[in-house]
């Protein structure tokens, strides 16, 4: 495990320095600092208004992380040439696939909490009073990019970046709609649809069980079934994928 730690390690690093991140961090400030502007259009419900933008925001930026840094660091190391120091030394191909994804979810763990406590400063400052009720949704959102970073490494794996990115965006729609799909194909009788909306349903990861955030913001009860079932869902298919990537990753050839 000390490889994968090591590997992990320099990801991060390497992640913390890459120029993309310090734009996203940026804009992501500038974004929370102007929720404040939807607050005179909301009369009324201006708590609600607010959480609900920052809430959102926080889970559109972590996939953006995913997405923009995710889906190239295992290009990286064979655009660089890297990857033959690292293969020359005795790192199996999971020992690397689990480093990289370690350390890109260590990226993402460190900018949700960060945005997260400049989210809950900004309420305290605006609104006079801190929800400490939204930090459930932190705990859903680290299981769903927990999977979500499991789904860029894999896709990275036999694809571009620009390609594995595109693709990790359509999985993480797909996944949070597909339950939507189904109903829809009951709704509108087209019966040809439903093996292909099967097929998506059952094969494709099912991000709507992270999706807590109507319930964070309008203090709806959440049950110990759904922090179990995005638990266990997410460290399962996490698995799954990761076990995966290393097999595909291990037929790449280095030329």
């Amino acid at each position: 495990m000390s490889r994968v730690f090591a590997i992990a390690s320099n990801t991060f690093r390497e992640s913390i320095r890459d120029k993309i991140l310090l734009s996203l961090a940026v804009l992501g400030f500038l974004l929370i600092a102007a929720s404040k502007v939807f607050v005179p259009i909301s009369i009324g419900q201006q708590a609600k208004v607010i959480k609900d933008f920052g809430v959102g925001l926080i889970e559109i930026f972590s996939l953006l992380i995913v997405v923009l840094i995710g889906t190239r660091i295992l290009y990286q190391e064979i655009e660089r040439k890297t990857i033959y120091s690292i293969i020359s030394k005795p790192v199996t191909e999971l020992d690397f696939v689990l480093g990289k994804f370690l350390g890109l979810y260590y990226l993402i763990i460190v900018i949700q909490l960060i945005l997260f406590s400049i989210f809950i400063l900004f309420m305290k400052f605006y609104l006079g009073t801190i929800d400490w009720f939204l930090l459930n949704a932190l705990y859903f959102y680290l299981f769903e990019f927990l999977l979500l970073d499991a789904v860029a490494v894999f896709l990275s794996c036999f694809t571009t970046p620009i390609t594995a990115g595109i693709l990790t965006l359509l999985v993480f729609f797909v996944g949070q709609l597909s339950h939507y799909l189904k109903d829809l194909v009951v709704v509108t009788g087209v019966s040809e649809l439903s093996v292909l909306v099967n097929f998506l349903y059952f094969a494709l990861p099912n991000f709507s069980v992270f999706n807590v955030k109507a319930n964070v913001v309008y203090h709806l009860p959440i049950s110990v079934n759904s922090y179990f079932l995005a638990f266990s869902y997410s460290i399962l298919y996490t698995l799954i994928l990761l076990i995966i990537s290393s097999l595909l990753y291990s037929l790449k050839e280095y030329q």
